[in-house]
């Protein structure tokens, strides 16, 4: 090989070589823009779990903003205006000043949003983390606890309101019940527990959920006031 040749390799593996770190400078980059780009944040707080499975375990709660959905009982209806804008480093660092190492993901709808740079934020922190959902947007998320509380407004969406990648990988379901029409809403299917949350905890729904757990004798049907409401904080 004469040196021509040579050095004519030698410019292709300088080439390759500069290609190849340039593209590892590129991944990093693009994985810090992801990492750090801006989620919009209606408000964070500190309180108990009020409703569904874990009700009454202590929790800081993020709330994310805007919502695909306008449910007329919807009780944070100025969480479907635009947030404020936040990312994700610093808002592990305000939840971490919460001191609590369970952090629930709510909105407004917050899948609209790409969740995985947050979860893995708060799990880099030793949180916990889970995410309540009203079913209608698929994320495979790496949450530690799921959420799904459909709505009868996304029956146009999908058959049972949700869409049903959720069903085998849901911890639980939660439907807000106003009058006995809402109990033929619920998918029957579910084996996961299913919460039966009456409406501003009205009592004569309560009831009307008392009796038809009795019918239906379904062991996995859970009567679920909001604890929080009851006790009066937010």
């Amino acid at each position: 090989m004469n040196d021509s040749n040579n050095a004519y390799y030698l410019r292709i593996i300088a080439c390759l070589c500069q290609i190849y770190f340039s593209s590892l400078f590129l991944v990093e980059e693009i994985g810090a823009s992801l990492y750090n780009r801006g989620m919009e944040v209606c408000e964070l707080f500190r309180s108990i779990q009020g409703e569904g499975w874990r009700q009454g375990r202590l929790a800081c709660f993020i709330r994310l903003a805007r919502c695909n959905l306008r449910c007329s009982f919807c009780d944070t209806q100025y969480a479907w205006e635009k947030g404020k804008e936040m990312n994700v480093e610093e808002l592990g660092e305000e939840v971490g000043a919460f001191r609590v190492p369970y952090a629930v993901i709510t909105g407004g709808e917050p899948m609209l949003q790409d969740l995985t740079p947050l979860i893995r934020q708060l799990h880099t922190r030793g949180m916990e983390v889970a995410i309540e959902t009203n079913g209608t947007l698929w994320q495979d998320s790496e949450v530690d606890w799921l959420t799904v509380s459909p709505k009868q407004e996304a029956l146009e969406l999908f058959p049972h309101g949700y869409d049903e990648r959720f069903l085998s990988v849901a911890n639980e379901f939660k439907y807000i019940i106003s009058s006995k029409k809402d109990i033929s809403f619920i998918d029957t299917r579910i084996s996961s527990p299913v919460i039966l949350q009456p409406v501003n905890n009205d009592l004569v729904v309560a009831g009307f959920i008392l009796a038809i757990l009795e019918e239906e004798r379904r062991k996995n049907w859970f009567l679920r006031m909001r604890l929080h409401t009851l006790l009066g904080i937010q």
